[in-house]
């Protein structure tokens, strides 16, 4: 049997590789919790006064953030915002999970369902040229209404399950791809780009994506475990495969890619002119020019749906 690293006296269950201990349960889930308060205060993320907004999709990463944040933090004002995409056969259970965790937690849950606000679903663009880029699109439409419904709850801090991998994995196709303006924007913390909108961040920068898997699992959290119909043959899980594999017997790796990559975004930013926004003259959030992405890709669905 092998003995826990931390209490030295239960059974261990658990291997953090990078961190070279072996952890019973307990144990484990201190260790999470704790390290996503180093995390947030290693970047500056929140102060005792902010009022949080935790996008919560019923995933194991945003499902795991909002417990922990919760555990981690008591006293801080957070709330949860849901997303019903109107995805058939995986929406109605995020959010019946979302629903579930909220109610055990006791936190204030906000639900947009897309469908009833805007008058489409996610799978109205399968009909459009995005048929083949549906997590693109999605990206962009949550980003949207993520924004736009923590302003609507007087949130000033949105808080996004990204993890480890997804960092790992934006990183990488947007380097291939040279997309610079796109790498500056992955930090832990991202300004609001207007007055009145959130600051953004990413609590789990430093996760990787089985341990928040572990940790759902552990603390028996409701959590989604359907895969997104939409996601199958997206480029990003392939160029996560591609990574996993390459770090699959270096776990530290990824921590000492990641720590140069955060320290290179700096240097890119100073290189790199900003790029100046001007309100969307439709729903007055950012735009390069006078119409934001997410009213262009709004118009062509309806325009199609008609």
């Amino acid at each position: 049997m092998v003995i826990c690293s931390r209490c030295k006296s239960n059974e261990a269950i658990t291997r953090i590789a990078y961190a070279k201990m072996n952890l019973c349960i307990e144990c484990f889930k201190k260790f999470y919790v704790n390290k996503l308060k180093k995390t947030i205060e290693e970047y500056h993320m929140i102060n005792g006064e902010d009022i949080v907004a935790v996008a919560v999709s019923g995933g194991k990463d945003s499902v795991a953030l909002l417990h922990a944040l919760r555990n981690a933090y008591p006293k801080l004002e957070v709330k949860a915002i849901h997303i019903n995409l109107g995805i058939e056969g995986y929406s109605k259970h995020s959010q019946e999970k979302v629903e579930e965790l909220a109610k055990q937690l006791d936190v204030e849950l906000h639900i947009v369902d897309i469908r009833k606000e805007i008058g489409i679903s996610i799978d109205d663009f399968k009909k459009t040229k995005f048929k083949g880029k549906m997590c693109s699109v999605c990206g962009t439409v949550k980003r949207h209404i993520m924004d736009e419904a923590a302003m609507n709850i007087g949130a000033n801090t949105l808080a996004t399950g990204h993890n480890m991998d997804d960092f790992m994995t934006f990183m990488a196709k947007n380097f291939i791809t040279r997309q610079w303006n796109q790498l500056v924007k992955l930090k832990p913390v991202v300004p609001p780009l207007m007055s009145g909108m959130p600051k953004k961040i990413r609590p789990l920068i430093k996760f990787p994506a089985e341990e928040n898997m572990l940790y759902c699992y552990y603390t028996k959290i409701p959590v989604n475990e359907v895969e997104c119909p939409h996601s199958k043959g997206a480029k990003t899980l392939e160029v996560m495969k591609i990574l996993n594999e390459l770090f699959k017997d270096e776990p530290n790796m990824k921590y000492q890619v990641l720590g140069s990559f955060l320290n290179l975004i700096s240097l890119l930013e100073d290189a790199m002119k900003e790029e100046g926004v001007i309100p969307c003259r439709k729903c007055g959030f950012p735009s390069k020019d006078g119409l934001c992405s997410y009213c262009k890709r709004i118009e062509l669905v309806k325009s199609i749906s008609k």
